[in-house]
C-alpha cells in the first residue's frame, strides 16, 4: 500500500526502538532497523528452528536494498513495486540458508516495513 502525503515538504518523523524477551521465552527472536527513510521490524516466528536467524537475515537483505529503495532516479510510483519484490529477495535468502543448514529448516519470520520517499510511504 503507498499513500500519499499532503502539504509536507519534507516528511519528519521520530522514533524510539526497544526489544523485549517476554514472559515464555529464554531469547529474543527480533530484528530491526532505521534510517532516514525505512523502519522495518523482524519477529522470527517463536517455537521454529531458528526464528532469530530467519529475523537477522530479513533484515539484512533488507538493509543491502536501501539505496534502491531510496534511489532518487526510481519513480515513486514504483516504491511499493521495488518493497514487495524485497520480500521476495528476502524469502529466497532464507530459503536458501535453511537448505544449507539441516537445523534452520522451516525457519521464519514476520517482517514489517514502512518506507518514505518524495511524499509517499509504502508499506
Amino acid at each position: 500500500m503507498t499513500v500519499r502525503l499532503r502539504d509536507m515538504s519534507q516528511p519528519v518523523f521520530a522514533l524510539a526502538a526497544r526489544s523485549a524477551i517476554g514472559l515464555h521465552r529464554s531469547g529474543n527472536e527480533d530484528s530491526a532497523i532505521t534510517s532516514a527513510n525505512l523502519i522495518a521490524v523482524a519477529d522470527g516466528m517463536g517455537g521454529h528452528a531458528g526464528g532469530e536467524v530467519a529475523s537477522q537475515i530479513a533484515i539484512k537483505t533488507l538493509a543491502t536494498m536501501v539505496p534502491v529503495l531510496t534511489a532518487p532516479d526510481i519513480d515513486t510510483d514504483s516504491i511499493e513495486d521495488l518493497l514487495l519484490n524485497s520480500l521476495h529477495t528476502i524469502d529466497g535468502e532464507i530459503s536458501r540458508v535453511a537448505s544449507d543448514e539441516i537445523e534452520l529448516r522451516g525457519m521464519g519470520t514476520t517482517l514489517t516495513a514502512h518506507l518514505i520517499r518524495d511524499n509517499s510511504v509504502a508499506l
